[in-house]
């Protein structure tokens, strides 16, 4: 029977998997194989005698369908391992992108401590931080702060600068410096998270650090220094925090500041038995259920370098108590003023509508964004709020708990979004990964973001059962294939991304300025991963940079379009999101095979137009607001 024709891509997601992933390679252990026969419809039978990757390229490659792939085992008999696959040579356009390993080399080797490996018997010790970029030093080449957690034992004692966190700083030439000690950002807390944001409008990213314990903001000086004004600024919320992002909500030209909270939990009184301490029948860490949540912070920018908690009049303090984890700003119904969404927990996820006069009205449910497309509350890890299909609309991902899928949301533009995560191939692929950081950006450069999902479980004890989970895992890359759908290409794009870890936060920047989307990965008890981009040879691409005047500085809230030959695309300019993490500063585009950019149109937060014509290709533009 034909699998059910799924869009652009008429491809059972499982089988799809087994041709792509690293369990097609065990097949090559039965005998003295031949190799692979693809049948297809016009009756021809086609001999692929190369590895098994390769000939899923031969695959790939072929226009018209195929009724049945067989993998010969050399006189042992054959198996048939996927049959009927019907697709055009059109539908799988999307060039892939290789990836490679570069953080051993580039000096990125920093262990990330997250409590005890072995076990993780506390749910503070699984679920791990983020990372952000950051140009600290303004040369133009991003730099990586990356969180470290602890122990049980450095936090009751006190010690929680064993593990201070790591700032690097970008040399230009394929490798990192850590200058920590000499910025003078070591953090003194269990690190949950990072925020790069320029929060007093001088031109220098400060950094804000998200802690199980006070939060930090240090103040860039522009000498490569920072100076710690939490006290001062009144932001250093003492919760158990998840993540922060940043936004001009009230359009004013300054930043307020958003931090999520996760539990209200006591380092001294750990939760050790009860209903919600075990996972399909095996005791591991308790919560989130049956544990109290934290709330939630909305911290309005004064303009003076304080800011004050306006949570509850705002109508965002998450009176419900639900387990924050991840939060995204994105003006989905585009009227000027940039609105919040809140990935929880196991509990409902939240959508502020920004109503224009300082409040918010949560209309998560309404909008369809809540719960997935059965009505479940799902586990959001992390979110990412960006226009995927190119109609000019902000789009959601959420990225959940394994056992179920990562849910796309499709922005109608009527006020409400509609959940196609299984119609655009992610949900099936996704089922048995549990997701944390994840984000839209174009990483082949052909004019439509793609989709990157970092995976990693909770529970080490996974591995010592039968549940087909297992506690490392691979990262995943979507291609977008123009046509609303994504296609897995994991086990195609190079050796970086068949490297298993428990991945938490990730991060996407051009670190070598080449044009080509980079990626860096946090993974609990391990060094990170960074993972570059060798590009797709012939497609090109733009960065920019915004300056603004009358907005906030950075230009975060900007809504870029560009116009190119037949494609107009949209990117809203953000600080935070993905999980715990915080992404390149500049907007970025590919944009295909065209040499120059017809439009370019910047609608500035302060609601100031900025347009530039026929702009040349493959470069990183500064646009200053008001030129």
């Amino acid at each position: 029977m034909a699998p059910a024709r799924q869009q652009g891509l008429c491809l059972n997601p499982i089988t799809y998997r087994s041709l792509t992933g690293p369990r097609l390679n065990t097949l090559e252990s039965y005998g003295h194989s031949t190799g692979w026969r693809i049948l297809g419809c016009s009756g021809s039978d086609i001999k692929v005698r190369n590895r098994p990757r390769s000939a899923m390229k031969t695959i790939l490659a072929r226009p018209s369908c195929v009724l049945r792939i067989t993998y010969f085992l050399g006189g042992l008999g054959s198996i048939i391992v996927a049959s009927y696959l019907s697709f055009s040579a059109e539908e799988f356009s999307p060039p892939i992108p290789t990836f490679l390993e570069k953080g051993h080399e580039a000096h990125l080797d920093y262990i990330v401590v997250s409590g005890d490996p072995l076990e993780k018997r506390f749910l503070i010790e699984s679920i791990g931080g983020g990372l952000a970029v950051i140009d600290y030093n303004n040369d133009g080449w991003m730099d990586l702060y990356i969180t470290n957690g602890g122990t049980i034992e450095t936090t009751r004692s006190g010690q929680g600068s064993k593990y201070p966190g790591a700032l690097y700083r970008n040399n230009h030439d394929g490798t990192f410096t850590d200058v920590t000690l000499p910025a003078g950002v070591a953090n003194r807390y269990w690190g949950k998270g990072a925020l790069a944001f320029d929060f007093n409008n001088d031109g220098w990213q400060d950094l804000y650090l998200v802690n199980y314990g006070p939060n930090i903001l240090y103040r860039n000086n522009g000498d490569g220094t920072f100076t710690d004004v939490t006290a001062k600024a009144g932001v250093g919320d003492p919760r158990w925090s998840a993540a922060a992002a940043a936004a001009d909500y009230d359009r004013d030209g300054n930043l307020d500041l958003l931090v999520v909270n996760y539990l209200d939990y006591d380092i001294n009184h750990l939760p050790v038995e009860g209903k919600f301490c075990s996972y399909r029948g095996i005791p591991v860490a308790c919560g989130p259920r049956g544990l109290k949540g934290a709330g939630d912070s909305l911290y309005h920018n004064n303009g003076d370098g304080t800011f004050t908690d306006v949570s509850e009049q705002a109508g965002v303090s998450d009176k419900e108590g639900y387990y924050g984890l991840a939060a995204a700003w994105g003006d989905f119904d585009n009227d000027g003023y940039p609105d919040l969404y809140v990935a929880n927990d196991t509990t409902p996820n939240y959508l502020y509508r920004n109503n224009g006069n300082g409040t918010f009205t949560e209309i998560g449910a309404k909008a369809g964004v809540a719960y997935s497309e059965d009505g479940r509350e799902q586990a959001g890890m992390g979110v990412d709020f960006e226009d995927y299909n190119n109609d000019g609309l902000l789009d959601l991902v959420v990225t959940n708990f394994s056992d179920d899928y990562n849910t796309l949301y499709r922005n109608t533009g009527k006020g409400f979004f509609v959940d196609v995560s299984t119609s655009s191939g992610i949900a099936e692929d996704s089922y048995r990964d549990l997701s944390w950081g994840t984000g839209f950006f174009d990483f082949n450069n052909d004019g439509f973001k793609d989709l990157f999902v970092a995976n990693g479980h909770i529970f080490p004890q996974v591995d010592r059962y039968g549940f087909k989970i297992s506690y490392r895992q691979q990262n995943k890359l979507y291609l977008n294939n123009g046509r609303e759908g994504f296609v897995s290409v994991t086990g195609l794009a190079g050796p970086a991304l068949q490297a298993m870890k428990s991945y938490r936060g990730a991060v996407f920047a051009d670190f070598n300025n080449d044009g080509a989307i980079d990626v860096a990965v946090v993974a609990l008890d391990d060094r990170p991963s960074l993972l570059m981009n060798r590009g797709v040879p012939g497609n090109h691409w733009i960065l920019i940079k915004l300056v603004g005047t009358k907005s906030n500085r950075f230009g975060v809230g900007a809504r870029v379009t560009v116009v190119t030959e037949g494609v107009t695309q949209t990117r809203e300019l953000k600080a935070g999101g993905s999980f715990a993490s915080c992404n390149d500063p500049r907007a970025h585009f590919g944009v295909g095979k065209s040499t120059v950019i017809q439009e370019l149109l910047v609608r500035w937060p302060s609601g100031k137009v900025t347009t530039v014509k026929q702009a040349p290709v493959d470069q990183v533009l500064t646009i200053r607001e008001g030129s």
